[in-house]
């Protein structure tokens, strides 16, 4: 095995703090040729890069007095020093160019550079060339020998490294912007109306700031993606939106979900978690019906708006966060605070910019254009050319309240896809619930029967307009939630699937 020199010790040594400092690809090529100059005495030197669509090379970076001039030329695979060394795979020496037949004039024509020596060796993944890097001219005028070739092959796989990275890191940050796209368009505003205009304003003047935010709306009326609409315009855009929904977790879960978990902080526990809040960190995080979380929990909320510190379940060790905050309710948070099931202190902290978005039933001129956009979205996810919606289809719904607003239409839409058998939505395909005002057909004559049936179909739609989340309905109804669970026992309530 052939020893490292000094000067190629102390190379490398530069070229692993210069590295360490950057992740830049091209200042990483760059740096290293310009080493490999100074280290063979080279008056210039360049990297190229196959093109597999065109069968040439491409200049993919280059040094010396032409590197400007080099943009945009390119080597057919095959022909020139750099051409055969791409295809073959094969190392090559060249003292005097004047005397190679293969030598390619049409770069120095191109440039006025005149080339006099190459020395140039092949860019090797396991299964394929991916270009060559070569330099050119030895200032002292002592021809290139074997050593300097095997010196010039130690730092191919270097260059070879970068360009393989760099091309693995274009094809993720490429994947993540169709992903984004199509999130993005999963969550677009869409608003036609002066109320919902009124709203995407106060979120356009708010975006920009690390305010926090309080979305106020019933169920349904796209609280979200107005958060998520915040987030895109504000400075933290590249970085994670964690929502959560603070109803869906019992107390006891909820503070393990939000701030993480040491191994053992609790039956289960069985190893360490990070918390939403670690996830956002340098982010955003929502937090969907604030109003159902504990006093506890608030506490501890409050101090991570008033210091970003948090502690994980389990452990007193303070966590620094940088997280913009925005939490939602569709719950009167001042009705919360007289009954003695909201913090004052933490209300206001929260309260700092908030935000009303009004029921679809009152800005119904935005349905047809809502409509639309669903029709669009869902025709393309489910694979169906459906394209129109019938005059009749807009009249229906302009009549319907939308007790579930947004929500509820995105899922008629949905379903009126599926069941849709032309290139048009018509009324045979849309299924609207009942409003629960509009009292049902009751079969039975006895009175105590006649309750049960009207018990039964109160709670059943209640319970499909908040997502059968019961802790809510049983809220709503004025019940206990242990008395809401057994009646829906009792009343053979179930859930349509």
């Amino acid at each position: 095995m052939e020893k490292i020199g000094e000067r190629e010790i102390n190379l490398l040594i530069e070229l692993g703090s210069y590295f360490a400092t950057t992740r830049q690809p091209e200042k990483m090529l760059d740096y290293l040729l310009e080493s490999i100059e100074k280290l063979m005495d080279a008056e210039a030197s360049s990297i190229l890069l196959v093109d597999e669509k065109r069968r040439k090379l491409v200049f993919a970076s280059a040094r010396g007095e032409a590197a400007e001039k080099l943009k945009g030329l390119t080597v057919p695979i095959g022909e020139g020093i750099a051409g055969i060394v791409a295809k073959e795979g094969i190392p090559r020496i060249v003292n005097d160019t004047a005397k190679e037949p293969k030598f390619y004039k049409k770069i120095d024509d191109a440039t006025g550079f005149k080339t006099k020596s190459i020395l140039c060796v092949p860019l090797k993944t396991p299964d394929k060339i991916i270009g060559v890097i070569e330099i050119l001219n030895r200032r002292s005028g002592i021809p290139y020998d074997n050593d300097d070739l095997k010196l010039l092959e130690r730092f191919a796989p270097i260059a070879t490294r970068i360009i393989v990275d760099t091309e693995k890191m274009l094809r993720i940050l490429e994947r993540e912007e169709v992903l984004r796209s199509e999130i993005d368009s999963r969550y677009t505003l869409i608003a036609k109306s002066k109320k919902m205009k009124d709203v995407i304003e106060l979120a356009d003047v708010v975006a920009p700031t690390d305010t926090t935010v309080l979305l106020i709306g019933e169920s349904g009326t796209g609280k979200e993606l107005i958060a998520r609409y915040i987030h895109r315009k504000s400075k933290r855009k590249d970085e994670p939106f964690i929502p959560v929904n603070c109803a869906a977790f019992p107390t006891t879960l909820l503070e393990a979900e939000l701030f993480g978990h040491t191994k053992g902080a609790y039956t289960g526990a069985i190893y360490e978690r990070k918390g939403r809040f670690e996830i956002a960190n340098l982010g955003t995080i929502f937090l969907d019906e604030i109003s159902e979380i504990g006093t506890d929990i608030q506490v501890k909320l409050l101090r991570v708006l008033q210091e970003k510190i948090i502690e994980k379940l389990g452990s007193s060790e303070q966590i620094k966060v940088d997280v913009r905050i925005i939490t939602a309710t569709s719950q009167s948070l001042e009705k919360k605070i007289e009954e003695g099931k909201f913090r004052e202190d933490f209300y206001f902290r929260i309260n700092v910019f908030p935000i009303t978005i009004p029921p679809l039933r009152e800005r119904k001129e935005d349905i047809p254009v809502l409509a639309e956009y669903f029709l669009t979205l869902f025709s393309r996810e489910i694979k169906k050319p459906v394209r129109y919606i019938s005059k009749d289809v807009i009249e229906l719904f302009l009549k319907y309240d939308w007790p579930g607003n947004v929500r509820e239409l995105q899922n008629v839409i949905e379903r009126a896809v599926v069941l849709a058998k032309g290139d048009t939505l018509k009324e045979e395909d849309i299924v609207l619930g009942k409003k629960i005002r509009d009292f049902p057909h009751i079969s039975s004559r006895n009175l105590t029967d006649a309750l049960k049936e009207f018990k039964k179909y109160f709670i059943l739609k209640t319970l499909e307009e908040n997502d059968w989340n019961q802790r809510k309905v049983s809220r709503l109804l004025g019940i206990q939630p242990t008395y809401l669970s057994r009646l829906i026992k009792e009343l053979g309530i179930t859930r349509h699937k």
